[in-house]
């Protein structure tokens, strides 16, 4: 869903100037400085109480406006299993093509036991495999299976060790100015 900016007016408070923005998305629901005030404080971790605290708005107002944000798509929520909880190793396959489809080779990546999800990139590798795998010969054979798929060229794998977390101190007002859409 693209977003785009209309500014409003300025907003003098407290000597400092501010720009009071709403963006609309082409289903018309509009994102004004409140909603974008509360994507932040969820960036932070944030739950609906602490949320209207903060804001001082009334709990039922942040519970309705973070379900519009969930519903309208502004906002997804992912679960991650953690894997190494359950003994698993976990890494990434890069593998570079030299002709074919991508597309098709994505889905048959997929398709196999280890991959928990794959991504199509442009750039340096084709396709990105996330992996998870507890011995090294599971690992092997996932990686001599991709090698016979038709178009394989390469494969460069990268075992995790460490995952720093979230970035939790972007503004979402930052971001949208950096992408040109405030």
């Amino acid at each position: 869903m693209r977003a785009s900016c209309t500014w409003l007016n300025n907003i003098n408070t407290n000597g400092v100037t501010r720009r009071k923005i709403m963006l609309k998305n082409k289903l018309g629901k509009r994102l004004d400085q409140t909603d974008i005030e509360i994507m932040d404080l969820m960036i932070l971790g944030k739950n609906n109480k602490e949320i209207s605290l903060t804001l001082k708005i009334p709990l039922s107002t942040a519970q309705r406006r973070v379900r519009n944000l969930i519903s309208t798509g502004y906002i997804t929520s992912d679960i991650q299993i953690n894997y190494q909880k359950f003994g698993f190793k976990t890494g990434l396959l890069y593998v570079y093509l030299r002709n074919g489809n991508i597309e098709e080779t994505a889905k048959k990546i997929h398709n196999l036991d280890q991959i928990i999800s794959v991504e199509i990139h442009i750039g340096n590798s084709d396709i990105l495999g996330n992996v998870i795998y507890k011995e090294g010969k599971q690992l092997l054979n996932l990686i001599s299976a991709i090698r016979k798929m038709e178009g394989v060229e390469r494969i460069v794998w990268s075992e995790r060790i460490y995952q720093s977390p979230l970035k939790r101190n972007k503004n979402i007002i930052n971001v949208l100015n950096v992408q040109g859409l405030a």
